[in-house]
């Protein structure tokens, strides 16, 4: 049955390994699990080892594949050229799933630049350096997939989320040219377009003290659904996927109405305030 699922979900002969970033928790943590059903065998990636060693075992226990785990905070030139050279190293490689990213709070002339030099390489450097590390092995075995998840915020302008923003519109045009260039190849890209999710994102960092109550509950969705989502997307090979029919609904509108647009960006400065004040009073 295992084999089965695999050939459905990609069409493949002989599936074989894949590598998820981000894979300690949230939406990366959910591809493992999905993927790992499916009968793949996974190379986790996190800076968390201890997490990521009890993900590995609870996986190859429940669904007897191998599953391998690789420290490393992406934010670090090292680290990224250590797992970049892992990755050259996989021979049966077939899918690839960009998922590390965090985000900022603040507008960008207020945020430590060091910050953002940390966002671009985790979004932007590791995403390019694993994808052509992979594409190396993909190429040769003519199939794979790569996923970079990017988000809404990609098409939709947030105040206090400029270099956020940005680096996953560059995720969008990255796999949108990867796509044109790979046509006939029997490699699929997609850049995973999510919204808000109920995930550990807006519970760290500087949006640790983010208040979930201000955004309606319809406008959340799970991580499983998502995966789930992007998956079944795949067969149809959109490049570039939103989750959730209200939220392609939601992006249209904001990308056809200024007034959408007006009225959606004051509500996020409304947000970024209270979630500002919170922060200092804690």
């Amino acid at each position: 049955m295992k084999i089965k699922e695999k050939k459905v979900l990609l069409n493949y002969n002989n599936a074989g390994r894949t590598v998820i970033t981000g894979a300690s928790a949230g939406l990366g943590l959910c591809f493992a699990k999905k993927l790992a059903e499916y009968g793949f065998d996974l190379v986790l990636i996190a800076r968390r080892k201890d997490r990521l060693q009890d993900i590995a075992t609870r996986l190859e226990s429940e669904h007897s594949i191998q599953c391998e785990i690789l420290p490393a905070d992406l934010a670090l030139d090292e680290d990224i050229e250590k797992v970049a050279d892992h990755i050259k190293k996989i021979s049966d490689l077939d899918i690839l799933i960009n998922n590390a990213g965090f985000a900022t709070l603040g507008n960008f002339i207020d945020v430590p630049v060091e910050k953002d030099m940390r966002m671009i390489h985790v979004h932007i450097k590791a995403s390019v350096q694993f994808t052509y590390a992979a594409l190396q092995i993909m190429r040769k075995r003519k199939q794979g997939v790569i996923i970079n998840v990017s988000s809404i915020g990609a098409f939709i302008l947030t105040p206090g989320n400029a270099l956020y923003d940005a680096t996953k519109s560059f995720l969008n045009t990255f796999s949108q040219n990867l796509s044109l260039e790979l046509q006939g190849s029997g490699i699929k890209i997609q850049a995973l377009c999510p919204g808000f999710m109920s995930t550990e994102f807006h519970e760290s960092g500087d949006l640790k003290n983010f208040d979930k109550s201000v955004i309606p509950d319809s406008s959340w969705m799970t991580p499983e659904s998502v995966v789930s989502q992007s998956l079944k997307a795949l067969e149809k090979n959109r490049t570039i996927f939103i989750p959730g029919r209200k939220k392609r609904f939601a992006k249209w509108l904001y990308m056809n109405s200024s007034l959408v647009r007006y009225l959606f960006q004051k509500k996020l400065e409304s947000i970024e305030q209270n979630t500002k004040q919170e922060t200092q009073r804690t």
